[in-house]
């Protein structure tokens, strides 16, 4: 791994470079805090919503692991350029880039609305600084950590509850090699997760 490019609550990502294939990567890394087995679900639920939205909005996923001291990581995409908050930060008025900006944002909704309408997935955390642009106006959304599969038979949020403290989960979860054992979601029902500005 070369440097750390981003950080977030749950995730520090880093440069890096994939040596069989020749190619620059992203390698996404739990970072320590708060209770360890919810943060490992929804690491894990992350590598597996983004990898089911193949879409040109999306940095695909490229492998789901652990490193050598058993921290998960997430192999990905390397997405070079600056996020919508640095090039909205960078205009001196509003009105400069507007071109450039729309079609950034159209290609932003093209990609949420894909994950809503044929995965009925929910960002959740949505925002300028969660966009990347890259260098030929191609647009990512990242960050799908705390993203929501919809439940499909009924039309609401799929949720399960927060294991009760002294339980196993609560100690600590073994997500194993394979990754099987991860629950499709771990938020309890009225949890506010994201960024308030942007809810």
């Amino acid at each position: 791994m070369r440097a750390e490019i981003a950080r977030g609550g749950m995730g520090a990502i880093y440069h890096a470079f994939d040596r069989q294939l020749g190619r620059e990567v992203a390698i996404k890394v739990v970072i320590p805090g708060g209770r360890t087995d919810i943060r490992l679900r929804r690491f894990v639920k992350e590598a597996q919503i983004t990898g089911q939205l193949q879409h040109p909005g999306v940095p695909p996923v490229y492998e789901l692991g652990r490193l050598p001291d058993m921290r998960p990581f997430i192999a990905m995409k390397y997405v070079g350029g600056d996020t919508l908050r640095t090039l909205l930060d960078r205009r001196l008025k509003p009105s400069r880039d507007l071109p450039r900006l729309l079609d950034v944002f159209e290609q932003l909704c093209q990609t949420v609305g894909f994950a809503h309408t044929k995965h009925r997935i929910v960002h959740r955390d949505l925002k300028p600084a969660n966009v990347m642009v890259g260098k030929h106006g191609e647009t990512q959304v990242m960050d799908w950590g705390i993203a929501k599969i919809l439940d499909e038979a009924v039309g609401r949020l799929d949720v399960d509850e927060f294991e009760e403290p002294g339980s196993n989960a609560a100690n600590g979860v073994d997500v194993g090699s394979d990754w099987s054992n991860v629950d499709s979601a771990v938020t309890r029902a009225g949890a506010v997760l994201g960024t308030p500005a942007y809810m």
